[in-house]
């Protein structure tokens, strides 16, 4: 699958921790070497989240998110400021929860 993230196309592929070990121990993530979004290939386990298609869209966006930030020059930049807030996973996980949320206010209040 391709995504536009500001004017640059990044690739999303879904990939067993087999096929990439780079996922062990994580459920994505995001190369801007190469403009390309991995999100692991979820299977049921004992300890697994119950909707798991959820859990990798929520694991997709947290990653777009990244990517996001990447290409507004923001991972390398906010450092000078105190820390790394671009990076930071809990700002992060917090847009990639609340960009349904906030996309469906825009859409009621019409003004996007």
């Amino acid at each position: 699958m391709k995504v536009d993230i500001l004017g640059t196309e990044y690739t999303i592929e879904y990939r067993s921790i087999t096929e990439d070990p780079k996922l062990d121990g994580i459920d994505g993530y995001h190369d801007s070497s190469v403009n390309l979004i991995v999100i692991a290939e979820m299977q049921r386990e004992k300890n697994s989240k119950k909707d798991l298609k959820a859990y990798q869209k929520s694991v997709l966006r947290h990653e777009i998110i990244h990517a996001f930030l990447y290409q507004s020059g923001l991972d390398n930049c906010s450092s000078v400021y105190g820390g790394a807030w671009a990076e930071s996973e809990e700002m992060i996980d917090w847009f990639a929860i609340q960009s349904p949320k906030i996309l469906k206010a825009f859409q009621e209040a019409n003004c996007i």
